[in-house]
């Protein structure tokens, strides 16, 4: 992998700075005030980049727009359906006793993401 060039050692440590899961809108918002000249362009493929690369995950949940997510570790996800906050879970487990084979399928990568309302949405 070559070197990674400044707008893109920008927009990794702001996504590894946060913890909102950004869109790539919310990422470009973010840096345009810290980097001369970079447009939207530059952002989503530059984000596009660190995914091909495998510095941030791409996800592809429920949500208008893809989000992105520096924290690599295993993890899971819970979306609330209310105000669409994405928190960070220990990894969830499916059980052990799923028979990928009997369906025909063989499981590369399992992302786990329950959707439901958060803890501030249901005190309103």
């Amino acid at each position: 992998m070559k070197a990674l060039t400044k707008h893109r050692e920008l927009i990794l440590q702001d996504l590894k700075d946060r913890h909102d899961h950004p869109t790539a809108k919310m990422v470009f918002e973010s840096v345009r005030d810290k980097a001369d000249k970079i447009s939207f362009a530059t952002v989503y493929n530059s984000l596009e980049y660190l995914v091909d690369h495998n510095l941030v995950n791409k996800l592809n949940i429920e949500s208008d727009s893809v989000r992105y997510d520096a924290f690599l570790d295993d993890h899971s996800h819970l979306i609330c359906q209310s105000c669409g906050i994405v928190l960070d879970v220990p990894a969830l487990q499916l059980s052990a006793n799923t028979d990928w084979k009997a369906m025909g399928f063989v499981a590369d990568h399992i992302d786990i993401v329950v959707s439901g309302t958060c803890s501030s949405c249901q005190s309103l």
